[in-house]
């Protein structure tokens, strides 16, 4: 099957995709096609709506895990206590764990000062206390690409810098060590240039995963330097998750299928200068993003897509 799809995939176990969204059921039943033809025999589906959730328990069960979705705007909006209040019913209302997006963008939507209720803080304890507290696990996305900081977020008085989104992140790593965390995006740092760091917090701390979306921005980044992406993904290959950031909100099958198809050429294929299958609006005037693929090992290969995921997630 995987090589029908290209002929140079190698994998051909199952997959859990750890990173996906529900925000239209039509779209979602293309995504849950799409999967199955990817080897996705699993998935966390991140529902945008309680609505998502049942369609998709009705339709497909036994194959996403779900998260309840949390904005990075509800804790300047409705407040700390009403997002803690609504983790600790999380189970009840029939999801299995958490996901907040708290990029700088949301920050930018709540028109909130650059130093209110940084989730390292005392005021977002709370939140925190309530995930260790009821063991649900926390995807956490909260820094972006460079490039978004040199672009859309280079008001630095507004935004503040990376290496400050980073600081925040890594402050509620290590405060909170019993919330099981999966940090989106690599931890944000699939840059050449911030592998060491993101190894020495892999080192330093053992209460978090990462996973591998999204497909442009980690087959952008790690392609610079395929042999210092690789001996990394093998180095610590246990604790990285794969996952694309597909969102089930279009009909367009070639988003789902470029998504797929660019992280698994990327972790599994040696092929080099590939274009990435769909537009990277972040090279788009310099000559557009290429994939030079890692060659895991079958054994990595395994541990990201099937066994981290399930272990992580127990099942």
């Amino acid at each position: 099957m995987v090589l029908s799809l290209n002929p140079d995939l190698v994998y051909d176990g199952p997959i859990f995709d750890t990173h996906t969204h529900a925000v239209d059921n039509e779209s979602l039943d293309l995504m849950v096609r799409i999967q199955k033809r990817f080897g996705v025999e699993r998935a966390v589906l991140i529902c945008h709506s309680p609505g998502a959730m049942r369609y998709a328990k009705r339709e497909y069960p036994g194959h996403f895990v779900y998260a309840k979705y949390f904005s990075g705007v509800q804790r300047f909006t409705d407040g700390v206590d009403v997002i803690a209040k609504e983790i600790r019913n999380l189970k009840e209302d029939g999801y299995d764990l958490a996901k907040m997006q708290s990029a700088p963008v949301m920050r930018a939507r709540a028109k909130a000062d650059p130093d209110e209720l940084r989730l390292h803080e005392d005021e977002m304890s709370p939140m925190f206390e309530a995930l260790g507290d009821e063991a649900v696990p926390f995807i956490l996305h909260l820094s972006d690409p460079d490039t978004y900081y040199s672009t859309r977020y280079s008001d630095l008085e507004f935004f503040g810098s990376k290496e400050r989104d980073l600081s925040e992140l890594e402050g509620v790593i290590s405060r909170y060590p019993d919330v099981r965390y999966q940090i989106a995006h690599f931890a944000a740092q699939p840059e050449i240039h911030r592998l060491d760091n993101l190894g020495r917090w892999l080192d330093s701390y053992p209460n978090f995963n990462v996973d591998t979306s999204s497909a442009r921005w980690l087959s952008r980044e790690l392609s610079k330097d395929p042999n210092r992406a690789s001996e990394f993904l093998t180095k610590y290959s246990n604790r990285i998750h794969f996952g694309t950031d597909c969102v089930a909100y279009t009909d367009d099958v070639n988003y789902y299928e470029g998504r797929y198809s660019a992280l698994r050429l990327l972790l599994e294929s040696d092929v080099r200068n590939m274009p990435l299958p769909f537009q990277d609006a972040d090279t788009i005037n310099s000559g557009g993003t290429q994939i030079n693929g890692l060659s895991l090992e079958d054994s990595v290969l395994e541990q990201i897509y099937w066994k981290n995921p399930r272990r992580f997630y127990d099942f």
